[in-house]
């Protein structure tokens, strides 16, 4: 996911307005970071650049060094997007719009960062190796908190579609936030969008007339043979 479904930034008061301290500083540096190039850009030495925190205060703050930073900005990313979709999805659109709306918030982000940066959990997912093994249950859960959030809001489809649909919209924006990335071109998820929009209204429809019809009617849009 990217930050466009990221919550919109309320006022900040006095206390929240004073200097981040070194620590702040380094995770939201590490978040940077990660969205752009993944953990191969994500060292010790690129953040404390891109922070400006004493060096010294990378291993007072992270004693598990680059691996324990990367969790942790991972999981404030990963709150902070799954924060953002619930806001998103609690609007009083129709389910399908407010879906696309969220792979066309991503796109209109991604044009704007002009395709630097995407999602940071779907980068280190693909960074992974036998040394940073420890960040794939990081990731998955991040991704099932994201579809938890998908799958509570589609409460008008039955499960186990309801959870398979949630998972299919997080592997979709996942996908093609890769692809726009490459091309340099957000239509991939303009598009992805519009087909995940059509999926879930039409499992809608299909949950709908089922409930209206618990005897097995076949649905007025399939077809039949004869017909």
């Amino acid at each position: 996911m990217n930050a466009a479904a990221a919550p919109t930034a309320k006022p900040k008061s006095r206390a929240e307005s004073a200097p981040a301290s070194s620590r702040e500083r380094m995770i939201e540096a590490a978040i940077s970071l990660l969205r752009a190039t993944g953990l191969t850009g994500a060292g010790i030495n690129q953040v404390i650049a891109a922070s400006g925190a004493p060096k010294g205060s990378m291993y007072h703050h992270f004693p598990g060094g680059k691996l324990e930073l990367a969790t942790v900005a991972l999981i404030r990313w990963g709150e902070r997007v799954a924060e953002g979709l619930a806001a998103q999805l609690a609007g009083p659109a129709p389910l399908p719009d407010k879906v696309r709306g969220i792979f066309e918030g991503t796109a209109r982000t991604m044009a704007h960062a002009q395709y630097a940066r995407s999602c940071s959990v779907g980068a280190v997912s693909l960074d992974l190796d036998e040394e940073t093994a420890a960040l794939a249950p990081v990731c998955a859960g991040i991704f099932a908190s994201w579809q938890a959030v998908l799958a509570a809001a589609m409460h008008g489809i039955p499960e186990p579609r309801r959870d398979a649909l949630a998972r299919f919209v997080i592997s979709s924006i996942q996908g093609a936030q890769v692809q726009s990335r490459a091309a340099r071109d957000n239509r991939y998820l303009v598009e992805a969008g519009a087909i995940v929009a059509a999926l879930i209204a039409q499992a809608l429809e299909e949950s709908s007339h089922a409930r209206e019809n618990p005897a097995g009617q076949p649905h007025p849009r399939r077809s039949r043979k004869g017909d």
